[in-house]
This record gives C-alpha cells, sequence and structure tokens, in this order.
C-alpha cells in the first residue's frame, strides 16, 4: 500500500482564473473538479493532463479521456480533431504539479520543506534529519525511496523515490494535517526533469554528490548533473542550497546552471563553511567533529564509512538551520533507526563480518569497499549484479569500483525484461586482463551462500545493489526476496565457530 486516503474534491476550479495565461480551444474557460493524467482514472468532472512523455504524448489518449468523462484537456498541444474543451500551456508538467498543490490547500506552505538530492546518500540523510527534528519537537514528515511517512502514522512503503506531483501534493497535505512542522523528501532526477515538485518553495536543499548514474534516462551525464541543479531553482531566495564541499561536479553543475544561490558548503576540505575531522571508526559506527557556528561538536553516526561521516554532517548542517540545539542534533543521529539496506550488518554477533549495501552505482561500490577494507584484517568478498533496462554503460565501471574486493561473485540484480546473461556479460567486461570473477552464479540465493561458505572468521562479505528491496524483479515477475533475510539464514545454518574476531580501527 503506497498510496493516502483520497477525498475527491467537489468545488468546482475555473482553469482561467488559475493560470490566466494559458489559451482555450472551443471554449473560454474549463470549469473542473479534480485532475489527473491518467485516461482511464478519468471521472466526470476530470480536467485531463496530456502530459508530454519521451515515447508517446498525452494527446494520444484525450479521446478515451473524455469519454471516461472528462470535463476538458490540459495540454501542451492543441487537438484538432478533438471535439473537447482544451486549455494549452507552454509547460503542461509545471502546471500539473502547480494545480495539483493549489487543489490540496498548497500544504507545503504550512510546513518546513527540505528537500535532498544527489546520486547517493539520500535516503540516509533524510532519515538523519527525520530522527534529529523529531528529537527536536519538531515533527517531520518523510518522502523518499523506502517509504512514506507523515510523522504520526504508521509509515507506509514507497514504490518511487519523488512520488507523482498529485500522490506528492496529497501526502504534504497529510503531513500538516498530522501536525508536522517540517516535510522531508528526496527528490531524484527524474522527479527534477519532470517538475514534480513545482509548486513548492524548498526552505532548504541539499545536494549529496552526484556521478554517473540514470544513462537510461538522461542522455548524457552533464545533463545528468545540471538536473540535479535544478533543485537551487525550487529554493526560496532566504532560504539554504547546502552541498557536499568535496564534490567538484555539484560546483561545475552550480556553475554552468548559472545558480544564484551561494552554496554553503560542507567538507573534510578545512576551507569548507563547516569543516568535517574524522576522529575513529569501526564497524558499527564512526565519531567525527563538526564546525558550526561557534562550536566545534562532536558526533557519533552508527553506520561506518566517510561517506555516512559526509552524510550525517550535511544532515547536522541543516537541522542546525532549522533551529535545532548541537545536543539535539547529537542525540538524533546517534540514536537514529537508519534504513535498511544501507552498510546494515548481518548477525553482529556472527565470527564472518555480512553487510547488506544498496551500492549500485561505481561510485557507491568504491566506498563500501574502500571503507571495509580499512576496517577488516580477513578477506573481502564482494557479491553485486546490475539492474536491467537501465544504464548500461556503467556496468563495466561497476566491476572496475570492485577490484580492490579480494573475490568478486557476480550475480543477478532486477534483470527486469533484459537477459540476465547479456547484464552479466557487461559486468565480465569491466576486468583487467588477467582478473577474474571468482563466481558467476545467476540465481542470487545461491551467490549469496556461495560468497558466505568462502568466507573464514574475520571475512567480510558485502551483498551489494538491491540494500532495502524486498522483491526481485526477473521478466514480468515479481518475486519475493530480500538479501538481508538470505544472508542471515544462511549465516545462521553455519556451524558455531569459535575462532576470534579479527577487526581494526581505521
Amino acid at each position: 500500500m503506497n498510496t493516502v486516503s483520497y477525498s475527491r474534491p467537489v468545488t468546482l476550479h475555473s482553469i482561467r482564473q488559475l493560470l490566466p495565461s494559458a489559451s482555450f480551444v472551443g471554449c473560454g474557460d474549463i470549469y473542473f473538479r479534480d485532475l489527473t493524467p491518467h485516461s482511464d482514472h478519468c471521472q466526470h468532472g476530470d480536467l485531463f493532463v496530456a502530459v508530454p512523455g519521451s515515447t508517446c504524448h498525452g494527446n494520444d489518449y484525450a479521446n478515451q479521456a473524455v469519454l471516461n468523462g472528462a470535463t476538458g484537456i490540459l495540454t501542451d498541444t492543441p487537438c484538432p480533431d478533438l471535439d473537447a474543451s482544451q486549455c494549452v500551456v507552454s509547460d503542461v508538467r509545471r502546471s500539473y504539479a502547480w494545480l495539483c498543490q493549489y487543489l490540496r490547500g498548497k500544504p507545503a506552505e504550512a510546513l518546513k520543506t527540505i528537500g535532498v538530492t544527489g546520486t547517493n546518500g539520500k535516503t540516509t540523510i533524510t532519515w538523519l534529519l527525520r530522527s534529529i527534528l523529531n528529537a527536536s519537537q519538531k515533527p517531520a514528515g518523510l518522502l523518499g525511496t523506502i517509504q512514506y511517512d507523515d510523522s504520526r502514522n504508521t509509515p507506509v512503503t514507497s514504490n518511487m523515490t519523488t512520488p507523482d506531483a498529485k500522490v506528492l501534493a496529497e501526502w504534504l497535505q497529510r503531513m500538516a494535517i498530522a501536525g508536522a512542522s517540517h516535510a522531508v523528501m528526496e527528490v531524484s532526477s527524474h522527479a527534477l526533469d519532470q517538475k514534480r515538485i513545482a509548486g513548492i518553495s524548498l526552505n532548504t536543499s541539499i545536494i549529496t554528490n552526484i556521478t554517473q548514474d540514470h544513462l537510461d534516462y538522461h542522455p548524457d551525464f552533464d545533463n545528468y548533473r545540471s538536473t540535479k541543479a535544478m533543485i537551487a531553482d525550487y529554493t526560496q531566495p532566504e532560504g539554504q542550497l547546502i552541498i557536499n564541499g568535496d564534490d567538484p561536479n555539484i560546483r561545475r553543475a552550480l556553475e554552468r546552471y548559472r545558480c544564484v544561490h551561494k552554496p554553503i558548503t560542507v567538507g573534510f576540505d578545512d576551507q569548507s563553511d563547516h569543516w568535517i575531522q574524522l576522529e575513529s571508526m569501526d564497524q558499527s559506527g564512526s565519531q567525527f567533529q563538526l564546525n558550526l557556528p561557534g562550536h566545534v561538536v562532536s558526533i557519533y553516526v552508527p553506520r561506518p564509512g566517510k561517506f555516512n561521516v559526509m552524510n550525517a554532517a550535511l544532515a547536522a548542517v541543516t537541522a542546525n538551520y532549522h533551529g535545532c540545539s548541537n545536543e539535539q542534533i547529537i542525540s538524533g543521529i546517534e540514536n537514529a533507526t537508519l534504513p535498511p539496506g544501507r552498510l546494515q550488518q548481518i548477525c553482529p554477533d556472527h565470527p564472518v563480518h555480512c553487510f547488506v549495501d544498496y551500492a549500485h552505482t561505481p561510485d557507491a561500490i568504491e566506498n563500501v569497499i574502500s571503507t571495509m577494507k580499512q576496517l577488516v584484517e580477513g578477506k573481502l568478498i564482494c557479491l553485486f549484479g546490475a539492474g536491467g533496462n537501465r544504464d548500461r554503460s556503467k556496468r563495466s565501471l561497476m566491476t572496475q569500483a570492485a577490484l580492490r574486493a579480494d573475490r568478486i561473485i557476480l550475480t543477478a540484480d532486477n534483470s527486469r525484461q533484459e537477459s540476465t546473461q547479456q547484464i552479466l556479460d557487461d559486468l565480465i567486461s569491466g576486468f583487467p586482463q588477467g582478473r577474474f570473477a571468482d563466481c558467476i552464479e545467476p540465481d542470487r540465493r545461491t551467490a549469496i551462500r556461495w560468497a558466505i561458505e568462502q568466507a573464514e572468521p574475520g571475512d567480510c562479505v558485502l551483498i551489494l545493489g538491491r540494500g532495502h528491496e524486498l522483491n526481485q524483479i526477473i521478466g514480468d515477475q515479481s518475486i519475493p526476496f530480500d538479501d538481508a533475510y538470505e544472508a542471515e539464514q544462511v549465516l545462521n545454518s553455519l556451524s558455531a565457530i569459535s575462532s576470534p574476531i579479527l577487526l581494526k580501527s581505521a
């Protein structure tokens, strides 16, 4: 279940009043109760939104929408053969998103809104921010890759990182009704490109990092990078644009986008506005110092890795701008419930160390392996695959990023409608001459068992790519599959090993 209870509006709205710059075909105005971009969802009195797509245009479904009861069409291109009232605007997606917010009473205006974009780290940062804000008596709703949360009721499982504009407006309204003071949301590059957050003015925007991903959707990396910078457009003039100051791709993106906001930088470089100094790290977490206005605070984040220190620092700096005290920030991070599948340790007391992580980009894989290389004396065994019908160009790079592992196991991820063997071949192409996969096993369950059974006490097994996901998509089938559960089953089935755990501190 990933939708909210929806009450159909009863008030008739005039498009001419709401969109005065629009033009009309076949009418002087259109009055409507609700709107939808899905022709089969149209009811009597609805406005059908003809969204332009990459392979077809919503106009192709306009006739069906009218037959289903639509009172008119919102489009960017008039339909000369359609016997229906039409409202023509220059940007359908932006108008649609704005109208969705309007119909729900502009709920974002009742909330402090924080948007987080970037290739990696969005989920962890939003969960840390929710924890800090809640610890500060500032109830926070959350929208992201794993769940949607209105701050009061039980969160529900999400199916999109950033929901469709209509669902987004409904959830923001639900947060406002629940008494939330803040809304923290992950903002994907797809959402920015499709203008799903139009109509929302963010109090704070965060850019975590920008590395290669989603080139199945974006034509090239420059387009992807520039799209991430678009979040600046949605940031209030008096708001904050907070960035990972160590990432040159973010700076380049903002410069090329001619961003008017002066970014607030967070980084390990002591020239950053808020500098970070790593104090210690082990497999349980990291202690670091962070320069906040007037204070240097020491913070513990209960997950290892410099990238998780950066995630925590970005959350802490943001929380500081939202009025949270140093004590509330420290407590909120240290006691946070962190998202599953983000360097999640399985069976922590077992002599074989096993972690499940969502890393599915070259940068994320490299960061996870680099982190664990510092923390284990034994071998590092890395298992991963790649998603089907997604960016093929990153697959060989994923393998190259994993080469520091002592053993590499290739397996299926979510192959979708693509051949698993083709995906594996693409991954194999990333090996340099003389280096080979230690195991190629398409069946993920079998591959996980093989990886763990090869491990000796003190070794570390990394199961990468799917993280929190509870279903594996192969072809048209969605099969229940949880990496953490599968790993736990194997670890528990192995006989107890009494050899000491070999760890070192970074």
